[in-house]
């Protein structure tokens, strides 16, 4: 089984985490003052996460292979609604742009979970370090790829996650 690092908004990195503290640290996401975001990483970069706030959270996971990714969002089970909404989340935005709490996350309606969802998500993740197979998990991998600008040409392409800076060589 794999440690994890758990990583929980506003407070201290936790490594190993127990099962128990990150199911704590779920059961906190839904508190009106509690965090908004948690992230739970093992040792060789796969990682789940969640974001949200007010019983609407979005569940993703990332799946690292080398120098690659593939990066996942989790859908309620029979839901087949991808019309777009928004989840809310971060206790402070980043980019001082939007009000405390409300920094838009964008999902489809299948995308957003509740709190239940979440605990059996990240348990499950915790326990055995697969995405749970009682969701269905949307591949998103290509929304979170950009060209790098300079390196267009006629080769190989360098794709790196969206976000990053500098060249990675």
């Amino acid at each position: 089984m794999p440690l994890y690092k758990l990583m929980v908004e506003d407070k201290r990195d936790v490594f190993p985490a127990s099962l128990n503290q990150l199911q704590a640290a779920i059961y906190k996401l839904g508190e009106p003052t509690g965090p908004t975001f948690l992230n739970l990483k093992d040792e060789e970069g796969n990682w789940a996460q969640v974001g949200g706030t007010d019983g609407r959270y979005r569940v993703e996971a990332r799946d690292i292979y080398g120098e690659g990714f593939q990066h996942w969002v989790a859908a309620k089970p029979g839901c087949q609604d991808r019309s777009k909404t928004v989840v809310y989340y971060r206790n402070r935005c980043t980019e001082n742009e939007h009000p405390f709490r409300s920094c838009p996350l964008a999902a489809t309606v299948a995308n957003v979970l509740s709190l239940p969802d979440v605990f059996v998500i990240l348990s499950e993740y915790w326990a055995t370090g697969a995405r749970s197979s009682k969701y269905h998990w949307d591949d998103v991998t290509q929304n979170m790829l950009e060209e790098d600008v300079e390196e267009r040409g006629l080769g190989i392409k360098t794709i790196k996650p969206k976000g990053t800076k500098g060249n990675s060589r």
